[in-house]
């Protein structure tokens, strides 16, 4: 079951009742919120429908059912203003960003990132390092579109340039925006496409990278 905590999503198991979030699959209230437990994280990535089809063309897709109706509702990730019924759970607000501009969150180990989409028109590569780890990230503002792999290919921190929607490496060797190449896969690494007041709320050190800066 989905609900809400200090403005967030998140999700109930029906077993336990332990309330999960889905920033890093840990458990924030329950009887496993001690316990160590986390969920593990799968990637993700975003695509066309129309790129996606043309993959998978017996792709299903979710029916609508009306006696579900009352559960269904419109969205826009990024619009502005937080409904009263978030304000009236959240602890504290990080007014460094306006509360629901999009960014792409990174964490590794005590480090925190968060990359504006607000900051690019096109779609942007970035070679980065975050906590030790040579990283690469890929953002495109239109989706939003956001992605980060390890940038150690073989042992070897290669530097990756953007041809059309294809990554290069320093050998060139080609890798698709999922990580997937001839050589075989990228490693891929948890990143989110949020708004920043989640992100802030979980991680609050988080460092706001100026990409005007890094083009």
């Amino acid at each position: 079951m989905a609900g809400l905590y200090d403005g967030l999503f998140v999700m109930s198991d029906r077993s336990t009742g332990s309330v999960w979030t889905h920033y890093d699959g840990s458990v924030l209230t329950g009887p496993l919120a001690d316990a160590g437990t986390r969920l593990t994280t799968l990637p993700l990535h975003h695509k066309r429908w129309s790129d996606w089809l043309a993959e998978h063309p017996d792709t299903k897709v979710l029916a609508w059912e009306e006696k579900y109706a009352d559960r269904y509702w419109d969205t826009e990730p990024g619009a502005p203003g937080l409904g009263q019924e978030f304000l009236d759970t959240i602890r504290s607000l990080d007014d460094r960003l306006p509360e629901n501009e999009l960014v792409f969150g990174l964490a590794r180990g005590d480090e925190a990132r968060a990359y504006r989409f607000s900051q690019i028109d096109e779609t942007t590569l970035i070679q980065t390092e975050i906590n030790g780890e040579a990283l690469v990230i890929v953002l495109d503002p239109n989706g939003p579109f956001g992605v980060a792999y390890q940038a150690t290919v073989n042992g070897v921190v290669q530097e990756f340039r953007l041809a059309q929607e294809i990554l290069v490496d320093s050998q060139g060797n080609q890798w698709n925006l999922d990580g997937t190449g001839e050589g075989g896969s990228l490693t891929w690494v948890t990143g989110l496409v949020t708004e920043w007041y989640g992100w802030a709320a979980y991680h609050p050190e988080t460092e706001i990278v100026d990409l005007t800066a890094e083009q």
